[in-house]
């Protein structure tokens, strides 16, 4: 548990942001199915996740040397090999799905595990992986992938778009031609823009379509790539301003998500209306106390939020009720009124093994102080959050 004392925070400051993780993870996968060596320069040290895909690729043959300035990573000269171990992707869904989708086209059994929360995350990848005629033993993790995927299976993309990024991101290991039937109204679409903006710039010959056929194809990997800061995380430095009136965080925006950049807009001008936050639901959390501190309004679309690391809608409501702030939750999201002041919590913030409710529920902590339930799980998507916040207050 941490005690983030009340804090009065004044003057300007720097706010650094950590490298995108979505990044990472998908240029992690593309290197290591090329033929060439690539740098990912790195301004800032990267979340646990991505240590959690580069860690995994390590054990199927990837080689990284750690430079000041990023990684180096040469792929295996003779392709990806079986791992000997379990592969242990930690609280990361994005590189627990990509790594499924790639041992499925491997012909051999492969083990892939995660932590208490990843575990308690299940996906429809395993349920496509099957129609494609893959042994998955179970829907969530551990799970065992046995099999090389051929034939044909529909993708659900209301219910997320990382299953159709892992396939995409593993197509270029595919053995056999396999057909994707893409269905529903899609959610998340600025990440799958990107595992496609990704992919094509490696020679990936596919576009978003609802019909795909996926086959093997060569990556080219540029000889670097500077990896962007992770654009969903620029909500916690508004938070910080919205609280702490004179404080003014110098913080670098990233521009690759149009969606995302939109997003910040509709709830910046929400005025007591509707935040449709289907293509952002990452957002959910700091958007509703964002919400809350203005003008209040209504977010809605993210039903499929409640398969996050937590269920997104109901720990979001929690914790701003802990801090006395109004919600409720809706079929597909969250009522807000306007116009609200946190209050120091009574007992001890959960935070549920959810880095965005820790990183908020810290945020908020630093206006009336309380004590945070495992804080330290911001670490998977910001490493030194902690130091960083709690430095706001040194002069």
């Amino acid at each position: 548990m941490l005690r983030i004392p009340e804090m009065g925070l004044s003057g300007s400051r720097e706010w650094r942001l950590p490298p995108s993780k979505s990044h990472i993870i998908r240029w992690l996968a593309m290197i290591a199915q090329s033929n060439s060596s690539c740098l990912l320069k790195l301004e800032n040290k990267p979340g646990e996740d991505a240590y959690s895909m580069l860690n995994c690729l390590k054990e199927m043959g990837l080689k990284v040397a750690q430079q000041e300035n990023g990684w180096f990573i040469e792929p295996p000269a003779q392709g990806l090999i079986r791992p000997k171990i379990t592969l242990n992707c930690g609280n990361s869904g994005t590189a627990a799905r990509v790594l499924t989708a790639i041992a499925a086209t491997m012909g051999e059994e492969i083990r892939i595990d995660g932590d208490e929360s990843l575990r308690n995350r299940t996906s429809q990848l395993s349920a496509v992986l099957r129609s494609l005629n893959v042994e998955v033993d179970n829907d969530a993790l551990p799970a065992i992938i046995d099999g090389e995927m051929s034939g044909e299976a529909e993708v659900d993309l209301s219910e997320s778009s990382q299953p159709l990024s892992a396939l995409i991101l593993a197509s270029p290991n595919l053995e056999n031609k396999i057909q994707i039937k893409a269905i529903g109204e899609a959610v998340s679409r600025g990440y799958l823009g990107l595992t496609f903006d990704i992919a094509r710039s490696c020679g990936c010959p596919f576009e978003m379509s609802s019909e795909l056929l996926l086959k093997s194809w060569k990556v080219n990997t540029p000889s670097e790539v500077e990896v962007p800061p992770e654009l969903s995380l620029f909500p916690m430095a508004i938070l910080l301003e919205l609280l702490h009136k004179k404080l003014r965080l110098q913080t670098e925006l990233a521009t690759y998500d149009p969606l995302l950049l939109l997003a910040f807009d509709t709830i910046d001008r929400a005025n007591g209306g509707e935040v449709d936050l289907r293509d952002a639901s990452d957002l959910v959390t700091p958007a509703a106390v964002w919400m809350a501190l203005s003008q209040g309004g209504n977010i809605t679309g993210i039903a499929h939020a409640r398969g996050k690391e937590s269920d997104r809608i109901l720990r979001t409501v929690e914790l701003m009720q802990a801090f006395g702030l109004n919600a409720e939750e809706t079929e597909d999201g969250i009522s807000i009124p306007g116009g609200q002041n946190p209050t120091a919590p009574k007992n001890p913030v959960e935070t549920h093994m959810d880095h965005r409710l820790a990183m908020v529920a810290m945020i908020l902590a630093s206006k009336v102080g309380a004590d945070i339930v495992n804080a330290e799980i911001c670490e998977v998507s910001h490493p030194g959050f902690i130091e960083q916040l709690l430095a706001l207050s040194q002069p």
